[in-house]
C-alpha cells in the first residue's frame, strides 16, 4: 500500500518548510530523562534527548531559551501522555527534514498508540518493501520523538531496536502505552443485560464491585461467557493439581505468551498460594533457574512442552505419571490448555489491566 498524498491531518499540523525564524527552547522533567523542547514561531520543532548528537537533528541552529505558547501546550500534552491520559498529540509541528524523512515521519505518526510497526511494515507503507533501511535511518533523524512515535518502530522479530533516547527509554514508552491503551471491545457493566448481572454476582468483580476487565471485555458474549465459565471455575477452582502447581502453570504460560494480564493476574494470586516473589521471579527463566525443586522442573517442562510443541513427550509423560495421577495430568493438559485460550482473549481483545494489578516491566 502507497503513500497518501498528505495524511489528512489538519493544516496547522502538517510539515512546515523550513524557514528563519526564531527559536525558543525549555527544559522539561519527564520519567524518562529530562528533555528539551525546541518551539519555532510556527510550531514544536524538536524534542532534544539529555545526551542527544547535535548532528542527528536540523534546524535547531541559534536557539535561546524561553516561553513560548506552543511549548506551553506541548509540556501540558506531555504530561497527559505520560500520566496515561492523552494518546494523540494535538500540536502545530514544524521539523526540518528532506521530503523523504518527512514521508516517513508521517508514517510514524499513522502508527497508532499501544501498536507497533516494523522496519519492512513501514517500507512497505512507504510503496517499496527495500526502503527498510532507508526508513530506519530516516526514523533516527526524527527531531520530534515522542510526539512523533519512532518507538514503535521494532524489529520484524519483535526486538527492540536503536532509538535516539536509549533502549530503556524505548521500554519505558512502549510499556506505558500497554498500560493505558483502550480495549477493542467495550467493558460491559452488569446492569446492561440480565444475563450478565447474574454472572455477575457469582464472583467476578474486583474490590471496588466492578467486573474484572477480562470478564467485562467477554461479556460482550454472553452465552460463551457463561458457557466458558463452568470449565473455567473447574480449572481455577475444582482442579486436582494443588494451588501452588495450578499458580506454577498459569505464570509460566502467561509468561510463554506473554499476556502482561494474567500474568499480573496470577501474581497476585501465586502470593497468595504460597509461591515466593523470588519463584515468581524464575518462573521467568523457566526450568533453568536453580531455585526449582524436582517436582517444580517437571511443571515447568510439562508447561513449557504444550506451548511449544502441543503435547507431553514420553519422557515427561513418563515423569509426570511417577508423581501424578491420571485426572491431575489431564489437569495440567487442561490448565495450561485454558489459560493458552485466555492469553488469546485478553491479547486479541487487547484487555487493560484492572486497577491494583502489578504491570511487569519485562513485558512489552
Amino acid at each position: 500500500m502507497g503513500l497518501p498524498a498528505g495524511l489528512d491531518v489538519p493544516a496547522c499540523d502538517k510539515w512546515q518548510d523550513e524557514a528563519m525564524s526564531s527559536l525558543r527552547s525549555m527544559s522539561y522533567k519527564s520519567p524518562v530523562g529530562r528533555l528539551t523542547l525546541v518551539a519555532s514561531d510556527v510550531g514544536l520543532r524538536a524534542i532534544l534527548w539529555p545526551e542527544d548528537d547535535p548532528l542527528r537533528v536540523r534546524g535547531v541552529e541559534g536557539v535561546k531559551k524561553g516561553a513560548s505558547e506552543i511549548l506551553t501546550d506541548a509540556t501540558a500534552q506531555l504530561d497527559e501522555y505520560f500520566a496515561g491520559a492523552r494518546q494523540e498529540f494535538d500540536l502545530a509541528l514544524d521539523p526540518v527534514g528532506t521530503p523523504f524523512q518527512r514521508q516517513v515521519w508521517d508514517v510514524l505518526r499513522s502508527i497508532p498508540y499501544g501498536q507497533t510497526m516494523s522496519y519492512g511494515e513501514q517500507a512497505g507503507v512507504l510503496g517499496d518493501s527495500k526502503k527498510a533501511r532507508a526508513a530506519g535511518s530516516a526514523n533516527g533523524k526524527n527531531p520530534l520523538s515522542i510526539v512523533v512515535p519512532c518507538h514503535r518502530v521494532i524489529g520484524a522479530n519483535g526486538s527492540l531496536t536503536g532509538f535516539a533516547g536509549g533502549m530503556t527509554a524505548k521500554k519505558f514508552l512502549l510499556n506505558l502505552e500497554q498500560r493505558h491503551r483502550s480495549s477493542r471491545l467495550p467493558i460491559r457493566q452488569g446492569d446492561e443485560d440480565p444475563r450478565l448481572m447474574e454472572m455477575f454476582s457469582k464472583g467476578l468483580t474486583g474490590p471496588g464491585g466492578e467486573p474484572l476487565n477480562i470478564f467485562g471485555v467477554l461479556a460482550n458474549h454472553p452465552d460463551m461467557l457463561k458457557r466458558w465459565l463452568v470449565f473455567a471455575t473447574h480449572v481455577l477452582s475444582k482442579n486436582t493439581l494443588t494451588a501452588r502447581d495450578r499458580e506454577l502453570l498459569i505464570l509460566r504460560t502467561g509468561w510463554n505468551c506473554r499476556s502482561r494480564y494474567e500474568w499480573g493476574q496470577h501474581v497476585v494470586i501465586a502470593q497468595h498460594c504460597g509461591i515466593t516473589a523470588r519463584e515468581i521471579a524464575a518462573v521467568k527463566k523457566g526450568v533453568l533457574s536453580a531455585v526449582w525443586s524436582k517436582k517444580d522442573k517437571l511443571l515447568l517442562t510439562g508447561a513449557d512442552e504444550l506451548h511449544s510443541d502441543y503435547c507431553l513427550s514420553d519422557i515427561t509423560w513418563a515423569a509426570l505419571s511417577a508423581q501424578y495421577s491420571h485426572q491431575q495430568i489431564l489437569d495440567l493438559i487442561a490448565t495450561v490448555g485454558n489459560y493458552h485460550m485466555v492469553a488469546m482473549f485478553l491479547k486479541s481483545t487487547k484487555v487493560p489491566l484492572d486497577v491494583g494489578v502489578p504491570d511487569d516491566p519485562d513485558f512489552l
